[in-house]
C-alpha cells in the first residue's frame, strides 16, 4: 500500500483550495448598500479608528461586478427591493452578505406594509449584525466570521 492509495487524490486540490481561500478571505470587496443610519457607522468602520483594512476588505466598490461581499445596512423599502436583488445576482461568484443592523435583519421598529421584514426573504445572508445602530466592532466581527466562512468553502462549489 503506497502513499498514494493512503492519501487519494485530494492533497492537490486542499493545498490549492487553502491558498485560494486565503486570497479570498484577505481580499474582501465590500459592495455597501446603505440606506439609513447604519450607513454612518458602515463609514466609521472605513475610517482610521476602526480600520477595516487591516482585514483586508478596504477596497470598497460601488460596481456589483467588482464585488464579493455586500453589506446591506438599513432599513429597506419594498420598491427598493427588486434593485438590491438585481445587485446582488450581478455580483460574481463566490458571494457573501451581511445584513447590518435590526432593520435590515428584521425591520426593526419599521413594521410598516413598505418596509422589508428581513432582507433574508428575498436574498441569502451569510452573518447578521444586531443593533440599531450596531457598533463598528461589532461589523468588524462580521467580517472576521465572513473570513472564517471563506477558509472551510471548497472551490469545487463554484464551478
Amino acid at each position: 500500500m503506497g502513499i498514494e492509495s493512503k492519501l487519494g487524490d485530494n492533497i492537490l486540490t486542499t493545498r490549492i483550495d487553502s491558498f485560494i481561500n486565503w486570497a479570498r478571505k484577505n481580499s474582501l470587496w465590500p459592495m455597501p448598500f446603505g440606506t439609513a443610519c447604519c450607513a454612518i457607522e458602515l463609514m466609521a468602520v472605513l475610517g482610521p479608528k476602526y480600520d477595516l483594512a487591516r482585514f483586508g476588505a478596504e477596497a470598497i466598490r460601488f460596481s456589483p461586478r467588482q464585488s464579493d461581499l455586500m453589506i446591506v445596512a438599513g432599513r429597506v423599502s419594498i420598491k427598493m427591493m427588486p434593485v438590491l436583488q438585481k445587485i446582488y445576482r450581478q455580483m460574481p461568484e463566490p458571494k457573501w452578505v451581511i445584513s447590518m443592523g435590526a432593520c435590515a435583519s428584521s425591520g426593526g421598529v419599521f413594521d410598516t406594509y413598505s418596509t422589508i421584514q428581513g432582507i433574508d426573504n428575498f436574498i441569502p445572508v451569510d452573518v447578521y449584525v444586531p443593533g440599531c445602530p450596531p457598533r463598528p466592532e461589532t461589523l468588524i466581527d462580521a467580517v472576521m466570521k465572513i473570513q472564517k466562512k471563506i477558509e472551510k468553502e471548497r472551490s469545487a462549489q463554484y464551478r
